[in-house]
């Protein structure tokens, strides 16, 4: 990833936390210790989610793990007609 996409999606995800932390500044001035743990768990769980999903990189369909996966499902499966 390239110096300039780095800073759009540095971008993206404080644009995207902004309005998850005017609620939550909300919720604790007016609501249950509860109802700010459940908010707080549903917030760490997207942005952990995010976080783990822009770590991932995606596999190309030619990918010698998946030709070496085909050639085991086969072997086994034409042991299995025998």
């Amino acid at each position: 990833m390239n110096t300039f996409d780095r800073i759009w999606t540095a971008l993206a995800v404080v644009l995207m936390i902004l309005p998850f932390a005017a609620l939550g500044y909300e919720l604790v001035k007016s609501e249950s210790p509860l109802t700010i743990a459940v908010f707080a768990a549903m917030g760490a769980l997207l942005f952990g989610t995010l976080i783990l999903g822009m770590r991932v990189k995606p596999k190309s369909s030619g990918d010698a793990q998946d030709t070496e996966a085909e050639s085991v499902n086969t072997h086994s499966s034409v042991e299995t007609h025998r």
